[in-house]
């Protein structure tokens, strides 16, 4: 029987009753946040706990318990037996329920907090080979820095991506590209990676953030610069990163193969210093 977190209870999943009435239902309103158990360890479990908050108070949601996220997470794996397996925490917390109206529940209502875990295989042969992905004109609201569950435009394009056989979509606004569907993209160009900086238009990911501080300390340089769609043409080397996926690299974007169809040599040293990482992490 599957166990799932509800509004500060551990209860057997079908068990868990929403209200048709809750915000997150009407209006997607509400935030989430997903991390990753290393047989052992979350990875900068604090990272996640510190966007946790910042969604929240963009979000004008008070949901008391941000910071019991680690303990809710740990005891999800004890309680559905995922000690010894790869496996993830997914945690939503909405406004909660109430009279359907575009203003805010006044007063406040109890945030709506619902949170589960399951065990997946990594896909490993991806992050070997390589995958191709799609671009299209970045269609998401101005907010994309809040992890919202409010994700119908990067559903749609991923399912478009999927459709076509490629393993993501990659957004362009304004001519510049932004990041994926539910991913952050990474380019080498002359020796250089460059990716979009922090900003309203794109999430910023764990997983980004700690990939910067592994190239910078590997001495590889970096640029939080956005790279041109029309500079495709200079990329010898790409990479998406989240959560579940690590490092994978891009070996073909929009039609362009990059570095004759094969990772290159920046990406590789990038993911050998983040398996390198998560090794001593699960060592210690």
């Amino acid at each position: 029987m599957e166990t799932v977190f509800f509004n500060g209870k551990f209860l057997p999943k079908n068990e868990i009753c929403i209200s048709p009435d809750d915000r997150g239902f009407l209006f997607a309103d509400g935030i989430y946040e997903v991390v990753r158990w290393y047989e052992g360890f979350f990875y900068d479990m604090s990272g996640h706990i510190t966007r946790l908050k910042r969604s929240l108070r963009e979000l004008r949601i008070n949901w008391p318990d941000s910071d019991s996220f680690s303990s809710i997470a740990l005891e999800l794996i004890k309680r559905n037996n995922l000690d010894n397996q790869p496996a993830m925490i997914y945690l939503q917390v909405t406004r909660g329920a109430s009279k359907r109206s575009h203003s805010f529940p006044s007063p406040e209502v109890t945030p709506t907090a619902y949170a589960y875990a399951w065990g997946f295989t990594p896909e490993k042969s991806l992050q070997e080979s390589g995958i191709k992905v799609m671009l299209k004109e970045d269609i998401r609201w101005s907010r994309c820095d809040i992890k919202s569950v409010a994700l119908l435009p990067n559903t749609i394009s991923f399912q478009e991506a999927s459709e076509n056989g490629l393993k993501e979509c990659i957004f362009v606004r304004n001519g510049f590209i932004t990041e994926g569907s539910h991913s952050n993209i990474f380019f080498v160009i002359e020796g250089t990676l460059f990716t979009h900086p922090e900003s309203n238009h794109v999430l910023s990911g764990i997983t980004r953030k700690n990939i910067l501080r592994i190239a910078n300390e590997a001495g590889i340089k970096v640029r939080e610069e956005a790279v041109q769609e029309n500079r495709i043409r200079f990329v010898k080397e790409a990479f998406i990163t989240n959560t579940s996926a690590e490092v994978t690299p891009v070996i073909e974007i929009g039609g362009n193969t990059l570095n004759d169809g094969v990772p290159g040599q920046v990406t590789r040293i990038i993911q050998d210093k983040f398996d390198n990482e998560i090794k001593a992490l699960k060592g210690k």
